[in-house]
């Protein structure tokens, strides 16, 4: 035999050149097998493969986390269009948005005290879009406003709430609950499990009740909460005569509208003119110019001031109309958090109101 550079030339070699076709390789059937598997499983796609993690189900505990495992019970979860206020931060929903609001119970399964505050548990919710929204990275214990931050102790458990803000639109179909990166998650099927707006708020087109209503229908002697503010209209008349000194115009007059509002957050809120869009309109469907001024409820004086949580003030809207034109519907919207043009508007009959 002669070896060139790891060949191996014979005489078989050399008669096979000259003569006869040479002998195949036969492919053992094991690696035929793994090569049609392989091409049967198609492309290899990276990014396509979600979170690892269960399919959760109300009411049903789950301990999510690896490092610092806690015990997870998501008890309910609703609609709302109330602001959400923790601490001095108040989250207000404009008028194409709404809360989605989570309550559930954390527990310390393990035999040494751990933290808990919101960071400590991330919530996602995913809208009929396909779009995410991230929750609004504070917690409140139930029934408190306080921010929560906390040690558990060994078995302790805790209710909590937290809420994220969503389009008013349609139901939000999926909720992402992760404890820590890398962790698997625990997945919520929404659909059917979100009690539904208030009737009043809920748009009527909207069977499942999930849509929110950009203008909601209000009426007198209720507290509305528009913002910081909870809102409640009062009363209603017609006064003939100047106001602050300026005349309603020939033939024409006032309609004032006496609105209370209350501080419903945990801080000292200012109030002026311009923290409200008033829009009247009248018998005809006609828009009345807004004076741009608050008075005092029964003197003819401007008003503005600060009040404390919980505390209350009455003030007074007018605007000029024709002596033959009546009052209709007074849209009044907030604007201490957001720009009043965008939130909520919450529509006053007026249509009830005394002639004189």
């Amino acid at each position: 035999m002669i070896f060139r550079s790891g060949w191996i030339f014979t005489a078989a070699f050399f008669a096979g050149t000259l003569g006869a076709a040479p002998a195949q390789a036969k492919t053992p059937a094991s690696v035929k097998k793994a090569a049609s598997a392989k091409k049967a499983a198609g492309p290899i796609v990276l990014g396509t493969t979600q979170l690892a993690g269960d399919f959760g189900k109300v009411g049903t505990t789950y301990t999510i986390g690896k490092s610092t495992p806690i015990n997870f019970t998501l008890k309910s979860a609703e609609y709302s269009v109330v602001p959400f206020t923790v601490g001095l931060n108040t989250w207000q929903p404009r008028g194409d948005e709404k809360l989605l609001v989570l309550r559930y119970t954390v527990h310390n399964p393990m035999p040494r005290e751990q933290s808990y505050s919101w960071s400590d548990i991330r919530f996602t919710a995913v809208d009929a879009k396909d779009i995410n929204h991230e929750f609004i990275q504070a917690v409140v214990r139930e029934g408190d406003t306080q921010p929560l931050s906390i040690s558990l102790k060994p078995a302790q458990k805790l209710d909590v709430v937290t809420a994220i803000v969503v389009p008013a639109m349609g139901v939000v179909p999926k909720l992402i609950v992760l404890r820590e990166s890398g962790a698997p998650v625990v997945r919520y099927a929404l659909s059917g499990n979100v009690k539904p707006l208030p009737a009043n708020v809920a748009d009527a087109s909207d069977a499942s009740g999930a849509t929110a209503r950009k203008e909601v229908p209000a009426q007198r002697d209720i507290f509305y909460a528009t913002g910081v503010f909870d809102t409640r209209l009062d009363e209603v008349a017609y006064v003939d005569g100047p106001l602050l000194g300026r005349a309603p115009g020939e033939n024409n007059r006032y309609i004032t509208t006496i609105f209370t509002i209350k501080n419903r957050s945990q801080g000292t809120q200012r109030y002026v003119w311009s923290d409200f869009l008033p829009d009247l309109r009248d018998a005809d469907g006609e828009s009345a110019s807004y004076t741009q001024a608050l008075l005092k409820a029964t003197r003819d004086e401007s008003t503005y001031g600060e009040l404390a949580p919980g505390e209350e003030a009455r003030i007074r809207f007018f605007f000029p109309l024709p002596k033959s034109v009546a009052g209709k519907t007074l849209k009044l919207s907030e604007g201490k958090q957001i720009d009043a043009r965008v939130a909520r508007v919450f529509a006053f009959d007026l249509s009830d109101a005394p002639a004189k």
